[in-house]
């Protein structure tokens, strides 16, 4: 079975909220488990707030276009914005063995949707960046 969804938004709450409900859709039509609805929620929130709190120099609300899709158990989503470049893959590991004071504060996000998603890829294409990740569901 396949399913796909592509959503025009806003990189603000109203956007982050519509993708959240396309997502719940998304995961009702395929009968995913929590689980799974979880982590790909996790990943799609993480990315967003990226965007929505790093993708504009002030002058405008990035635009962000979703595409979700979902052919047997191998499912993609991949995040364009055409906000300000930025490449999240070229950001350092985080140091987990540090103390937790010691820490500066992010970078925590980046490590788990890298975590989560078997694939992760970037690039930056027509004045968009393109953040795409890849997960086979069990």
């Amino acid at each position: 079975m396949s399913y796909q969804i592509t959503l025009e938004l806003m990189a603000d709450m109203a956007g982050l909220e519509a993708a959240d409900r396309a997502l719940d859709e998304f995961a009702v039509h395929m009968a995913w488990p929590e689980t799974t609805l979880f982590q790909v929620r996790l990943v799609l929130e993480e990315i967003m707030m990226n965007v929505i709190s790093y993708g504009s120099d002030g002058a405008a609300i990035p635009h962000v276009r979703l595409d979700l899709a979902q052919q047997g158990v191998a499912l993609s989503m991949e995040i364009a914005d055409d906000g300000i470049a930025f490449d999240p893959l070229q950001a350092p590991a985080p140091d987990l063995d540090a103390d937790i004071d010691d820490r500066p504060i992010g970078g925590l996000g980046v490590f788990l949707v890298r975590e989560l998603m078997d694939g992760v890829t970037y690039r930056r294409e027509a004045g968009w960046n393109r953040l795409s990740v890849t997960k086979t569901l069990n």
